[in-house]
């Protein structure tokens, strides 16, 4: 784990420690300014290493990573929020590869690899409050679609030249590689806490699960989102 991650990670679980505790019985039963207001969020997502099995023995193993976001939602009423977010990820990992010498179907052997794997969804959310004041759980469900590039050549590289319109006449080189879009859909528990009339913080435990063409793994994360409502 990387001293960066280490401490988005231990900021993300201060915040979410500190919104548990801080409220006081005054505080708690404060009512929130967020009925029929909009509201704009950066997520920041503390993905959990993760086992990703394929067919006949592949797998992954993904390191933990940190994501992060932007998004936006329209607050119905105190309690029902409904909006859209994306997120972005890049993570390390090493994969086992079975292979096939001679195309006969048999496995000869494996080879591992390691490389850098690039993420992003979008995804529509929607969110239901316990309380209509400043302080409070929630439930949170998300579903949507996710783009995962694997970095791992898929052909040749690949070049042609062309006239921009800036630059004139240049040339470019480029690698094709593995890429999939799958469904994708999660649901989160959390606690909320506004500040004044427009900044608000979120803390919650995620779970998220990918749809892939043999299988649909489980994935969780801690989030932080910093909000403000307008």
């Amino acid at each position: 784990m990387s001293r960066f991650t280490t401490r988005v990670l231990s900021a993300a679980l201060c915040a979410i420690a500190w919104l548990a505790v801080v409220p006081t019985p005054a505080t708690a039963q404060e009512r929130s300014f967020r009925e029929e207001k909009w509201q704009f969020f950066i997520p920041l997502n503390f993905t959990f290493s993760k086992t990703l099995d394929g067919q006949n023995g592949s797998s992954a193993d993904v390191n933990n990573d940190v994501s992060w976001g932007i998004g936006f939602g329209y607050n119905f009423n105190d309690r029902f929020m409904l909006g859209f977010q994306t997120t972005w990820l890049s993570a390390s990992y090493n994969a086992t590869i079975p292979y096939d010498d001679n195309g006969n179907g048999t496995q000869d052997g494996t080879t591992t690899i390691g490389g850098n794997l690039d993420a992003a969804s979008i995804q529509a959310v929607g969110q239901l409050n316990f309380m209509e004041s400043k302080f409070t759980p929630f439930v949170r469900g998300n579903l949507g679609i996710n783009y995962l590039d694997s970095n791992i050549p898929s052909a040749p590289p690949q070049g042609s030249c062309w006239w921009d319109p800036w630059w004139g006449y240049v040339c470019g080189t480029w690698q094709p590689t593995y890429t999939r879009t799958s469904f994708a859909f999660g649901g989160s528990v959390g606690l909320r806490k506004e500040f004044g009339r427009s900044f608000f913080l979120e803390g919650s435990y995620n779970l998220g699960w990918i749809a892939f063409a043999n299988s649909t793994p489980t994935l969780s994360a801690i989030e932080l989102n910093i909000g403000w409502l307008f």
